[in-house]
This record gives structure tokens, C-alpha cells and sequence, in this order.
């Protein structure tokens, strides 16, 4: 759970979803050896900024919730929204680095659903980097072309990250959850 009141204002910060649907199940199974050393593997990845005096998610997403102004695809919105839509028990936050302008340049892209079905292939056949780019943007591209370090880092262009790559790297380097001061998360 991400408790917002503990986010400096001054930071940016990665969510990480651990999702437990049918899809997130099958994201995790694909996954696993991207951080074969991390306790969870999460299925969804967005960024949080705080602008204009509220946070800010931004995110690429399959599912639009049109009924509250919030399209699918690469799009930003308020805290408010998405403590309306998401399971936050589901999400943990750890500070990291993006670039604003660049999270704003990629809003209104679509969702990458072909990106989606080649990491699966990739996963499955052990070949990741040598797919194609498709159309649109997942959730861990969008978030690796507005962090200038995840891509040097494996080596590997934008669309062939996942969130399991986010997740070993905040495992290598010893990244902390924002947690309360109790040590329970946030």
C-alpha cells in the first residue's frame, strides 16, 4: 500500500503492482527469471510525481475507465482517481528517478499489446532483446524510456523490459520501500 503523506514532494517514485488476477499470474510465471533472486515479482509499474499541489500517476494501462475521464493507454492522472480504481494493498512505492518532460512527451500513446505477447515468446523461447518493437507502449517500456539508467543497466532497448527488471534493480542496489515509521509498509 502506498501511504502518499510519507512521499517526499521533491522525488519521484516507482509502483509496483503485485497483482494476483488470472493475467498478473501469467506475468509473474513469464517473468520470474528476469529477478530470479526477488521474493515477489510484480505485474504492473507506474510512476508517481507530485505537481501542481497533488500527486500524480503515470502509467500506460490496457483498461480505460472512460466514466471518470481516464483513457487507456499512456496517461497521467490524480492520486484521488486512483485510489478509486486500484486495489492499493496490491502496490508498494520506492523512490526513483524519471524525467518529467518525458513522461508528459509520451501521454496519449497507446497500450502496446503486441509488446505484451513478444515478451511472453521471449520469455518462453529465452531470446529477450532480439523481438521486435510494436505499436504502443506497456507499462515497464513507457517507465524505461523516461529513466535514463534501467536500459544501460540490462543492456536492452525499452520494449524488452518488464516489471520484473524494475524489481531486480531495486533489489541490486538495496532500494527501500517507503515504509511508516513502524516499519509496516506504506
Amino acid at each position: 500500500m502506498i501511504n502518499f503523506e510519507l512521499l517526499d514532494k521533491r522525488r519521484t517514485y516507482i509502483g509496483l503492482q503485485y497483482g494476483t488476477s488470472f493475467i498478473a499470474k501469467q506475468i509473474k510465471k513469464y517473468s520470474k527469471e528476469y529477478a530470479p533472486n526477488s521474493k515477489e515479482i510484480p505485474t504492473h509499474v507506474l510512476a508517481l510525481k507530485y505537481r501542481f499541489g497533488t500527486w500524480w500517476i503515470y502509467e500506460s494501462h490496457a483498461d480505460g475507465h472512460k466514466n471518470m475521464g481516464i483513457p487507456s493507454g499512456v496517461r497521467r492522472y490524480k492520486q484521488e482517481l486512483w485510489e478509486q480504481i486500484e486495489n492499493q494493498d496490491e502496490f508498494k512505492a520506492f523512490p526513483m528517478k524519471f524525467s518529467i518532460k518525458k513522461l508528459e512527451d509520451y501521454i496519449g500513446q497507446p497500450y502496446g499489446t503486441g509488446d505484451i505477447k513478444e515478451l511472453m515468446k521471449a520469455s518462453i523461447f529465452n531470446s529477450n532483446g532480439k523481438q521486435k518493437d510494436r505499436k504502443g507502449l506497456i507499462c515497464s517500456e513507457y517507465l524505461a524510456l523516461c529513466n535514463d539508467e534501467i536500459c544501460k543497466y540490462y543492456n536492452l532497448p525499452a520494449w524488452c523490459i518488464t516489471p520484473a527488471h524494475f524489481q531486480n534493480i531495486i533489489d541490486a542496489n538495496g532500494i527501500e520501500e517507503v515504509k511508516r515509521e513502524n516499519g509496516e509498509n506504506g
